[in-house]
């Protein structure tokens, strides 16, 4: 990919911030909270007044298009805004982007109301369960 990367570390206060609002030299990498919307991803690291905007990103095309999903109530037509999206940032590449993780979720059929969660709030979900024996 032709990118020559030296690791620097930060400690996690120090790296939020600092770093995560885009406060840094050259590129960075580090934790991003787990969102279940497509707009958790995108809008605050490509509109330029939001302070997760890490790349510096001003795009008016990029924008224009965040809004439009953002004020899309059909699912349907907000999936395809959203395709846009990743065409347009596909050719922008203003982040390297890491594969996204596979999330693999167990439990018994007694096990009521509960289902697996890509957040950090398992006792949220725990709460709301209940045993059916």
């Amino acid at each position: 990919m032709g990118i020559d990367a030296k690791p620097s570390q930060q400690e996690y206060g120090a790296y939020i911030s600092t770093t995560f609002y885009g406060k840094y030299e050259s590129m960075a990498f580090g934790p991003q909270t787990p969102f279940l919307d497509p707009d958790n991803f995108l809008y605050g690291p490509h509109v330029a007044s939001e302070l997760k905007n890490q790349s510096h990103v001003d795009d008016p095309v990029v924008t224009d298009l965040l809004v439009r999903q953002r004020r899309t109530m059909d699912a349907g037509k907000r999936r395809d805004v959203l395709f846009d999206i990743q065409r347009h940032l596909a050719k922008q590449q203003w982040y390297v982007y890491m594969p996204s993780g596979v999330y693999i979720g167990v439990w018994d059929g007694a096990l009521k109301n509960f289902g697996p969660n890509l957040g950090y709030d398992w006792g949220g979900r725990v709460t709301a369960a209940w045993l059916d024996r």
